[in-house]
């Protein structure tokens, strides 16, 4: 089963939070220049923290997180005020996003031809792109690819041996991808952090 836990880290406390996480994560907070970066690059950890009581993950090649005896798969993304981590017993990517206006127009250009196709077909091109957007870097982060590999699969068609599912958050769109042939209902659950 797969789960993705969201939190609003909108007001996190920068100062207290940073020795509540990884020396490693404390140190990209860090170098990042805004403070809303800032509690988005901690509240990922926190809330990976809090769900899985666990912060010992390590970092891949592309650096993707992961724990490294793979007793428990996770995939973490922010965007804006919120963070989400999907947690699951197989490998898992997920994405948040906000709708942009003119998204759209980037389709041809990033998506293969059957996803551009959705796109222009759909009643709000703008909220069409996103949603496949945060499919295709859910895949990404579950493939642990590259994001210049976007145009490389459809997430239409299919990728061997996965599955996908959209959800929404008030405005926000959450893409999640995981290994098994049916992910199921994924279940989003708000948490405090």
């Amino acid at each position: 089963m797969t789960k993705i836990f969201i939190a609003d880290i909108g007001l996190l406390d920068i100062e207290s939070c940073l020795g509540k996480v990884s020396p490693a994560r404390r140190e990209k907070t860090l170098r990042l220049a805004g403070d809303d970066d800032k509690r988005r690059s901690l509240g990922v950890e926190l809330l990976l923290k809090k769900v899985t009581g666990r912060s010992d993950y390590v970092l891949s090649e592309n650096e993707k997180p992961f724990f490294s005896d793979n007793e428990v798969f996770f995939s973490l993304a922010h965007c804006g005020d919120y963070a989400v981590c999907a947690v699951s017993d197989v490998p898992v990517g997920v994405d948040i996003e906000l709708p942009r206006v003119g998204g759209a127009r980037l389709a041809k250009r990033f998506f293969q031809p059957d996803e551009a196709a959705l796109v222009y077909a759909a009643d709000d091109p703008d909220r069409e792109f996103c949603r496949l957007w945060t499919l295709k870097e859910s895949y990404i982060k579950y493939a642990d690819l590259r994001l210049g590999d976007v145009r490389s699969f459809s997430v239409v068609s299919g990728a061997e041996g996965c599955s996908f599912s959209s959800a929404s958050y008030g405005e926000y769109l959450i893409g999640c991808c995981a290994k098994t042939q049916d992910i199921g209902e994924v279940i989003v659950i708000n948490e405090k952090i």
